[in-house]
């Protein structure tokens, strides 16, 4: 029951069994087809024991589950545009039973099992990103914190500032989490993943804000 998800059909839309082509097995795949991309509520359901889905053609038909996790891509895809909209399904933001969005990188993490033809891929995408939000993957500058939220005593609202942005870099380097040039450290990686993460007393009231920086650019994009 748990791997239960095999299916696949061909161009014409017929229901094909890979095992022994019979009526039994496209019953089970019409099944399995209509949990999976019909009856998504129930899917995403703890009752629902499914946890592993074979797909032929999920990820071509519009597919939209927020709560995947994993993808294992069992055959090369050779074009870019395939791999962006395989890595696409899975960078929703999840819910939960309620079917309320959840945030935060302790449960919205992607991980792809690929082969090695995704280095180059995942490389350029990383440039992308880093283009288009200004996050250098790997790297804290001084001016990192800098434009942190922060409320002043009148009630409104400020950035952090460069002075004190410029001080929690220095506790970073002081804490071996980051080396000089700012490369960032296993020592900050390990910190962040179990929780160890601190800063000086007269910073602590903006760890999380930092902590979730750091988060973002603590490594490269961990695709296998």
């Amino acid at each position: 029951e748990v791997h239960d998800g095999y299916f696949s059909i061909d161009k014409a839309r017929r229901w094909i069994d890979t095992a022994d082509n019979n009526q039994a097995g496209r019953d089970n795949a019409e099944r399995a087809y209509n949990l999976i991309m019909k009856d998504k509520e129930k899917l995403l359901g703890f009752e629902t024991k499914l946890k592993f889905i074979f797909s032929h053609s999920a990820l071509k038909e519009g597919w939209d589950n927020p709560n995947v996790f994993q993808i294992c891509a069992l055959r090369e895809m050779g074009t870019e545009r395939e791999r962006r909209q395989t890595i696409g399904r899975g960078l929703r933001l999840c819910v939960n039973q309620q079917g309320e969005r959840l945030r935060g990188f302790e449960v919205n993490t992607l991980t792809v099992v690929a082969t090695e033809s995704y280095e180059e891929f995942a490389e350029n995408l990383q440039k992308e990103i880093e283009r288009d939000t200004g996050i250098k993957f790997g790297i804290v500058e001084k001016h990192q914190f800098a434009a942190i939220p922060v409320a002043k005593a009148d009630g409104s609202t400020g950035m952090l500032g460069f002075d004190v942005s410029a001080a929690i870099f220095e506790h970073l380097k002081t804490q071996g989490f980051v080396d000089p040039k700012g490369k960032v450290q296993d020592t900050l990686r390990a910190a962040l993943k179990d929780g160890t993460f601190a800063l000086p007393k007269e910073l602590e009231g903006h760890v999380a804000a930092v902590r979730e920086l750091l988060k973002k650019v603590a490594g490269k994009l961990d695709i296998k």
